[in-house]
C-alpha cells in the first residue's frame, strides 16, 4: 500500500486516481477458537454451529464452522486498513460462503479491483477466499463497492462547542 499524507501528516489509503483495474492485494488470516469467541461475544450470537463443545454436537452431527461475521470482518478490516486503506468506506458488500469453513482454518483472501466508476467515485473489488488448511479453493466470494479516500481527508471530525448546539422543534402536532 502506498501511504499518502495530508498537511496534518495523517496517513491514508490510495485515492481513486491512484487505483487501477487489476490492482491486487493478498492477506492471510488464521481463525482460532479465541477469535471466534470474540466475534460471538460482540454479536451475541451463540449458534451451536459456531461452538466447539461436545454438548452442542452430541445429539446432531453438526460441523463446527466459522461465523460469517468473522470472515466478513477480515474483509472489511483489509479495506479499511490496507486496500485501498485508511479513509476508505465500504458502501456495499455481497458475500457468499461456497463451502463450510471449520475452526482453526487459515484463509487467504485475494482482493482485485475489477471496476472503477470515476463519475461516482467508487471502485468494485472482487474477493476470493481459499482455505489453506484444507487446500480448498474458492471457499468464499465477495463483491465490494468501496469509496476510496480523497486526496486529503477534509471530513475529519471537528471539535464542536456545545454552546453552538440549539434545540430543534420536532414538529409534533399534538404536543401540549
Amino acid at each position: 500500500m502506498v501511504a499518502y499524507n495530508n498537511d496534518d501528516g495523517l496517513s491514508f489509503g490510495k485515492p481513486l486516481h491512484a487505483i487501477d483495474v487489476g490492482d491486487t492485494f493478498t492477506m492471510t488470516e488464521r481463525f482460532r477458537e479465541r477469535d471466534i469467541l470474540l466475534y460471538m461475544g460482540v454479536t451475541n450470537d451463540i449458534n451451536p454451529r459456531y461452538l466447539k463443545t461436545e454438548e452442542a454436537h452430541q445429539e446432531v452431527d453438526l460441523e463446527t464452522v466459522i461465523p460469517p461475521i468473522a470472515l466478513m470482518g477480515a474483509i472489511t478490516r483489509t479495506v479499511s486498513m490496507h486496500f485501498p486503506g485508511p479513509g476508505s468506506m465500504l458502501v456495499e458488500m455481497n458475500f457468499t460462503i461456497n463451502k463450510a469453513i471449520r475452526h482453526d482454518s487459515t484463509i487467504t483472501y485475494h482482493f482485485e479491483v475489477i471496476r472503477i466508476e470515476e463519475w461516482r467515485g467508487y471502485v468494485t473489488i472482487h474477493v476470493i477466499g481459499n482455505n489453506e488448511t484444507t487446500g480448498e479453493d474458492r471457499v468464499l466470494d465477495a463483491m465490494l463497492m468501496v469509496l476510496p479516500p480523497e486526496e486529503a481527508l477534509t471530513d475529519q471530525p471537528k471539535i464542536i462547542d456545545s454552546s453552538e448546539l440549539k434545540r430543534v422543534d420536532g414538529g409534533d402536532v399534538n404536543s401540549d
